[in-house]
């Protein structure tokens, strides 16, 4: 098998009904498809494109927590869990000769070329950072935020004085999908020196109910939300939620301890914190009806963990709960 009877396995292969057989919902999006990655089950439909790349093959790209993409092959390979060789033989190459060492020459060559992709990205993403804090934009939406973005963000839970404490802002016409606008409510993302990785954007208007966030500048990587940035990883207790308002609002109520509220923005990054927290004193409430992913994670880190009847932001607003009732649910926390 050398390279022409693969691009061929490639070029017969439809990449869009594996997709959507791995379970992505695609619509038409110009000259390509967009849709829910079916990979980390997420349900943004804008996160995961289908587009032709440069040599006219089909090419997929995960945009929110598998940040990563590649051809049929790769598609097939992270779906199916498959090596380079089996991903072949699933698309329907098994009928070719293979020569072992054609073959290893091959997989060596695009891991290579995955290897410089992921280090262009890596600078890339480099550089729209250093842009971003740059332009300090967090502190435009912050300072300059219409009156209606103070009211909204109070009622969410958050006053002026935390609304101050987390930069929180908002922007009257953000830009999306190629033409679409929209007010949004602003969210910086910290790290632990306080220097910004990504701002999100909480659509108010959205298209469709399941695309309500956007970041600031497309390229960098999805990040978890640090309600106290200075404490990281390493504080006494974390407690991790689904979503950055879910995590501020809670830290709003508990606020002064050395307690960590991480708000992840979606299930998939779960596991890509599992490495930080493992061992350490974890505690996770789900959202109802996405207890599964909560869990999972959980059992990686032998964290325990506490479920409500709603979002914990809802309940700490519907029952007005201070820190003696967070206290009381992460004391009742269960073993995984």
């Amino acid at each position: 098998m050398d390279r022409t009877a693969i691009e061929a396995v490639m070029e017969q292969t439809d990449l869009l009904a594996l997709v959507e057989q791995a379970g992505g919902q695609m619509k038409k999006n110009g000259d390509g498809w967009r849709g829910t990655c079916p990979l980390h089950k997420g349900d943004n439909p804008t996160s995961f494109s289908i587009f032709k790349g440069t040599d006219g093959l089909d090419r997929w790209q995960c945009f929110a927590d598998c940040n990563t993409g590649g051809d049929s092959i790769e598609f097939i390979r992270q779906w199916r869990g498959l090596d380079f060789k089996n991903a072949i033989e699933y698309l329907g190459g098994s009928g070719y000769q293979v020569d072992p060492q054609e073959l290893a020459r091959l997989a060596s060559e695009r891991a290579e070329g995955a290897a410089k992709r992921l280090e262009q990205e890596i600078e890339q993403a480099q550089k729209i950072l250093a842009d971003l804090q740059q332009a300090e934009k967090h502190l435009q939406y912050h300072d300059h935020a219409p009156a209606w973005t103070k009211e909204a963000w109070t009622k969410r839970g958050l006053d002026e004085s935390w609304q101050g404490f987390y930069y929180l802002g908002g922007c009257a016409d953000f830009l999306i999908n190629d033409g679409y606008h929209t007010p949004t409510l602003t969210i910086p993302i910290f790290d632990e020196k306080r220097d910004v990785l990504n701002i999100r954007h909480r659509l108010l208007k959205p298209q469709t109910p399941h695309d309500k966030y956007r970041p600031e500048r497309p390229g960098l990587r999805s990040v978890p939300f640090l309600a106290l940035p200075e404490l990281g990883y390493d504080a006494e207790l974390t407690v991790v939620v689904e979503g950055e308002i879910k995590a501020a609002v809670t830290y709003s109520r508990i606020g002064g301890i050395d307690w960590q509220i991480i708000g992840v923005p979606g299930q998939g990054m779960l596991k890509h914190m599992a490495e930080k927290l493992a061992g350490k004193n974890v505690v996770g409430c789900p959202d109802p009806g996405a207890e599964k992913a909560m869990y999972d994670f959980l059992q990686l880190v032998g964290g325990r963990y506490f479920e409500l009847p709603d979002k914990i932001d809802d309940w700490i607003l519907e029952v007005n709960a201070d820190k003696d009732d967070i206290y009381s649910l992460v004391r009742q926390a269960r073993r995984v």
